[in-house]
Formats: structure tokens, sequence, C-alpha cells
């Protein structure tokens, strides 16, 4: 205990001396800059005695925010280092997919938006979950505008229509340094359109297979003239059929902001967010004879659905409530509070499959389970920054200094039975209703309610000499999480801390080259897991060693990235055979080892031409582990040792066909492993897309296929009771007209 107060009073006493040191070199810049800096106070007291009635000008984009991003192509970045930088002086891979790729390859989640982003691996389409996927090896972290989302259930995942993204970012590695507890694999920062004083007009409407039907706007002005309050409005309505079964696809979106900026120095942009699906789970379970081994009745439709047309439903409701305010102090330091309120809650009703029925000798049955679930998540984020730019001698510091607080509640109410098996090649469905949840076949219902309290104070210094960046951080995080469960009577308490850190050069060199080389680490705890003696788990430790090149061509609007890295995840929890051979003891020896090289370009080739292009090659294994997955690779969800993809577009901008575009794209993924003890191999497989668009004055029109061949194949397989088919071909025709 008085170890733990110590590291507390250490961190917060280290925190507390760095922002000292910022503001002591602050200090020593002005008195060597003496000039300057009365230049500067004289304008700041012209500024402060123009009349009242008189509003300073105010330019709503600098330089280099209006160059971030350019078509394609990303050219700044906050989520690297929660500063406005450049991307070639962050030293960790980083990829944004811009809302002109999303637009571009015609994505209709987020998922479909990281199609192209390299090594981004993922089950089939399921309208609960955009987040069910790998980077690096690892479950990528989910934030939206810098801020973290409910920590869910998959089926229950928040969710950001892509009409309402303005940008995807993927910052690889482990990233805790900033943003605290997650697995080390990567981050994906969703940032949203939000008022920025622009004046947008516009409406779309998009028909599509599966009977989709959507009709969606985006409106955004200034209120008065001087700008000081602009306001933007978007909304999505979309209907729509299940890629499998009866029941409908629906949606309802809306994302309302105001932004108010009475001068140069203050920002405030205030922002809400409410969504509403209505569905079903598309992503049947599957077993893996009739899918990727041979079954005497041959294969199973891919368009077989394995739930209940009266029984299944998804309803879900999540809305969120926050603001982003800044205020520069002076002309050194700027204050900095991100805020956020969020809630979900989903009633779900799953009939899904559970394996061959060993009833049924001809293999023809499929056994399954019926389960309600009704959750509710509440959380509350806020993310206070102090923000420092000054010199010291030849040096130039951007110091960051925070403090972050997050609370999450969660209730969980599930109930589990099982239901009638399903003949999968001659299905008919028996009637399944809420009593057999009162029946034997029932499993005991499940009630818990948790709250979890985080906390974090982080320090960053970005040191700038001549072409060199050296980027050192350091953060402690404390968390306490209390679990009860409401059923059994029982209290779990759990409190965890992990101090976190990461030290990365980077060479601005000639040509546009920047080679760069960093080491980071990341925690994660497990909350509620036992271990062997009936102690609680610690968290788990992640740590890599990474090292890369950008390439930006002088004169082009391209983008061109190349890294190697090797990730080890420690504290992994694992059956322990020696101590009990039927494996219900675990204890934290496990360790999962990722190593791979990433490639990937984004931009312009030509005026006309532009590209999108990644490979990577991987390697993940349980490199120690106390059952028969040592040395196999994890199948939670697919880990393909290469994918690559490509996706060229072609737009004549003069002549006859001015407007006019065509794009097509190719992704590859190799086979994979199935079952945790690698007993199954999933096939590679190759699907193709494609799209044509055309604009003219205020009009573009698109259609974008995905998967134009309807190649079907299984995307992954998690045991032989669990196997998932990929997404078959879909058509979308897009119109949108701006005024």
């Amino acid at each position: 205990m008085e170890w733990a107060i110590g590291t507390r009073r250490r961190a917060i006493a280290a925190a507390a001396s760095v922002a000292f040191y910022a503001a002591a070199a602050g200090h020593a810049q002005a008195q060597q800059s003496a000039a300057g800096d009365a230049q500067q106070q004289s304008n700041a007291t012209q500024q402060d005695a123009t009349p009242a009635n008189t509003l300073p000008s105010i330019s709503v984009k600098g330089a280099a925010e209006s160059e971030a991003t350019v078509g394609l192509v990303a050219r700044r970045s906050s989520t690297g280092t929660k500063t406005d930088t450049a991307l070639n002086e962050i030293p960790q891979t980083i990829n944004v997919v811009t809302a002109q790729q999303i637009e571009e390859t015609g994505a209709t989640s987020v998922n479909e938006a990281l199609r192209y982003v390299p090594g981004f691996s993922t089950y089939g389409a399921d309208v609960r979950s955009d987040w069910y996927s790998v980077l690096r090896g690892f479950t990528p972290t989910v934030f939206v505008d810098g801020l973290q989302v409910p920590n869910t259930l998959n089926l229950s995942s928040w969710r950001v229509d892509p009409y309402m993204i303005d940008s995807i970012t993927v910052l690889r590695g482990p990233t805790s340094v900033l943003y605290g507890q997650g697995d080390p694999g990567a981050i994906i920062d969703v940032q949203s359109k939000l008022a920025n004083g622009e004046r947008i007009r516009e409406v779309e409407m998009q028909l599509g297979d599966y009977a989709r039907k959507q009709l969606a706007f985006d409106v955004g002005d200034k209120v008065d003239k001087d700008g000081t309050l602009s306001y933007r409005f978007l909304g999505v309505g979309r209907d729509g059929n299940s890629q499998t079964g009866p029941n409908p696809e629906q949606r309802v979106a809306l994302a309302p902001s105001v932004k108010w900026q009475p001068n140069a120095k203050t920002s405030l942009t205030v922002e809400a967010t409410y969504l509403q699906d209505w569905g079903d789970a598309s992503n049947n379970f599957l077993p893996a004879q009739g899918t990727i081994l041979p079954n005497p009745n041959g294969k199973i439709s891919p368009d077989l659905y394995t739930g209940d047309p009266e029984f299944s439903h998804y309803r879900k409701k999540q809305w969120s409530v926050g603001y982003q305010f800044e205020y520069k102090l002076d002309p050194v330091w700027t204050f900095r509070q991100n805020t956020r309120l969020m809630h979900l809650s989903l009633d779900q009703g799953q009939v899904f499959g559970g394996g061959l029925d060993p009833a049924d000798p001809t293999e023809a049955s499929l056994l399954r389970y019926v389960g309600l679930y009704q959750l509710n998540y509440s959380r509350f984020d806020v993310d206070n920054q102090a923000l420092a730019k000054f010199r010291t001698g030849p040096l130039d510091h951007t110091v960051l200094v925070g403090f972050e607080y997050n609370r999450q509640s969660t209730t969980d109410s599930e109930s589990m039975a099982t239901g009638p098996s399903l003949n999968m090649y001659n299905p008919v469905y028996t009637p399944i209703t809420n009593a057999i949840f009162g029946t034997s076949a029932a499993f005991p219902r499940t009630d818990t309610k948790s709250t979890l309290n985080a906390f974090g104070v982080y320090a960053q210094d970005q040191i700038k000499w001549q072409r060199w960046v050296l980027t050192l951080g350091g953060r402690q995080d404390w968390s306490d999480t209390t679990q009860n469960d409401l059923a059994g009577g029982t209290r779990l308490t759990q409190n965890d801390q992990a101090f976190s850190g990461r030290v990365g050069l980077v060479y601005l060199g000639d040509y546009g080259l920047s080679p760069y080389i960093s080491y980071s680490t990341s925690f994660n705890p497990l909350v509620g897991v036992k271990i062997a003696g009936g102690g609680i788990a610690e968290p788990t430790k992640g740590k890599q060693i990474e090292a890369g090149l950008r390439w930006q061509p002088a004169g082009k609007n391209l983008m061109l990235n190349a890294a190697v890295y090797q990730i080890n995840q420690t504290n992994v929890v694992t059956p322990d055979l020696a101590l009990d051979p039927t494996g219900s003891t675990s204890v934290q020896t496990g360790e999962v080892r990722s190593r791979g090289i990433e490639l990937s370009g984004v931009g312009n080739v030509t005026r006309n031409f532009s590209v999108i292009a990644a490979y990577v090659y991987q390697d993940v294994k349980n490199i120690k582990a106390g059952d028969n997955t040592l040395g196999k690779w994890p199948v939670d969800i697919p880990r393909p040792r290469q994918m690559a993809s490509l996706w060229g577009d072609w737009t004549w901008h003069v002549g006859p066909l001015a407007g006019l575009g065509v794009g097509a794209g190719i992704r590859y993924q190799s086979g994979t492993a199935g079952a945790a003890d690698n007993s199954l191999y999933v096939p590679s497989y190759t699907v193709y897309d494609a799209a044509i668009h055309y604009e003219m004055r205020n009009w573009r029109f698109a259609v974008n296929g995905q998967n134009i061949f309807n190649r079907r194949f299984v995307s992954g397989c998690q045991s032989m009771n669990t196997c998932f088919y990929g997404n078959p071909r879909t058509v979308i025709a897009t119109a949108k007209y701006d005024w």
C-alpha cells in the first residue's frame, strides 16, 4: 500500500516538475526574445483596445490546418501526439482514412472504410458491431474525437455512421502513454464532422441491394456575419433488409454541433449525437463441416438464416453530448478540455448456431442456442490538457501535460437456453418463445452491475533540433472496478495501476524521407479474472519496438510508409495443465508475440490517377502457454499471415469526359488458422471491388460494388462450431447534391 501511494505521489510530482520546467523555460525564452515579445504584447494591447462593438477578425482555418488533408492524403494529425503534428514527425505508424476515401470506395460502415488499411482483418457483416477486428494481432481500442467510447460486448458496440465521419485515424502499436488502458495493437480514432464556420448544404440519397434506401443531409453555416457562432447538423435515415433472414435493418442518426469562437484565443465546440438501430444478427455461427470441411449433405448455403423470424430482434439506442474547449493563455501556454457523456442501451433476442447436433447422425442439423440480452452502458470522460510551445537554446519544445478521468457504469442481464435444432439443408423454423427460459433447457440467468473509475496523469515533450525530432512521454494510471453479481449475491472489488511510456526519434531527411524508431508500452486490466490461489489477475503488459520510413515525394500529393515491428504482450492468462489437468486453473504466464512488416501508399500518382495500396506480412503466436495453444496462432479474430490490397481511381478533369471517374480494387487475404489448437485451416480468398462516378456542377453520381464477382468464402473460424461467411456482393447507387 505504501509503495502504491509512493508511486502515485512520484507520478504526480513528475508531472508537476515537467509543468514547472516548461513554464520556466518559456520565461527564459521570453527574456531571450524580448523584442519579439514586445511586438506581440503591442499587438495584444491593440487587440484588447478594440472597441466593444467591433469584433476582431477570426481566421477559421490556419495554414497548417488548411493543409492537414488534401484529398486522400492526410499530412497532419492530433491523434499520434494529442497535439497538431505533421505525420512525418510522429514516431509510430499512423494511417488516416479521409472523407474522400470513404466516399470513393463506397464504404457503408467503419469496417468497410478500413478495408484498404494495412493489416485490418475482421469477420463478415454484422449490424451489431464495427469493431470486431484486429490490427497487428490485437483488438484495437476505439475512440471518437480523442475520447474512448464505452467498453462493451461486441454485440453492443458503439457505432458511428460513415456519413458523419470526417476521417478515421489508425495509430499502430501501444498507445497507453496518451490514451490509457488498451491492448498493444492499435487505436482507432474517428473524427466527426463538426461545425467549423463553413457554409455546407448537402443532400444525399442511396439505393442498393437488400432493399437499401437511405437519405442523408449535412447543413452548416455561420450564424452571424463575423463567424463568432456557427452550426452544423447532420442526419441519416435508412431502411433495408438484413443480409440473412426476414427482419429489416433500419437506422436513424442525428449529429448537431455548435462552435463559439469569440476571438482568436477562445474556441468552444458543443456536439451531440443520437443513433437508433433496428435489425437482426446477420453474422451466422456455422459449423466447419459444410463450410471449410466436407459434409455429406454438401455446402451450407451462405444465405442460411439460423435465427428465428419472430423471436430474433436487435434494438439499440445510443446518445452522447460533450464539448471541446480551448483557451490560449499567452504566447506559450494553451489550455484544452474535452468532455463527453455517453449512454447506450441494447435489447436483443438472438438464436445462433452451436455446431452440429450430436443427435443427428446425418450431419444435417444445427444445434442452436437462444439468448436474451439487456445491456446498458453509461460513460463519462474528461481530458484536461496544458500545452506549451517554447524554445530552450537551439531546441524547440512542444510540451503536453494532462489529467484524464473516466467513469463507466454497466448493467448486463443475460438469459440463455438450448433451442430447437435446425435442418441446415431443409430449414423448418420451430417457433421460439420466452417460455423456453423457464424450462430445464435454460442456463442460469446472469445479472451483473459494474462500475469503473480510471485516473491518469501524463506528460510529453516533443523536442525539435535542426532535422531531429525526439518524442518523450510517460503516464501513470490508476483504476478501480466494482463488480456486483446481482443473481449470485457476490461483490468483487479490484484496483490496478500501471506506468506506460514512449520514446521515439525521427530524422527529417532530404527528398521527403523521414526514418524513425520508437519504443512504447501499454497495459490492459483483466477485470474479474481469477487465477491460481484465488487471486485477481493483474493487467496484461505490452511493449513494442518499431522502425519505419515515410516518404513524401516533393511536388506530389502522395504518402508512402514502410515499418517493421515486434510486440510482446505478457501477463496473459493461460490454463496450467501441470497444476490442473482439467484446464480449469489459470496462471498469468502466457505471452503473445506479434511481429511483421507493413507497407502502404496513398495519394495521386498523376493528376488523374490516384491509388491506395497496402501489404502486410505478420507472425502472431502464443510463445508462452500452459496448454495446446503453445506455438499456435490466436483465432478469436482472423490473423492472416499476409494481406494485400490495391485501389485505383482514374478521373478525367478536362476534355469531353471531364467529371467522369472509374475505380477498381482488389483485396487478398492468405489462409488463416482456425480453432484454438489450429487444427482447422481457413483457405485464402481474393475479392474485387469497383466504382464509377460522375460529377457535374452541384451533383455527384456514383455506383459502388463490393465483391463484384460474388465470391463466397469463409472469413474465419473460431472453432469447429463457429465459422463465418464473408460479405456477399453488394451494389449501391448514390446521388449527392450540393448548393
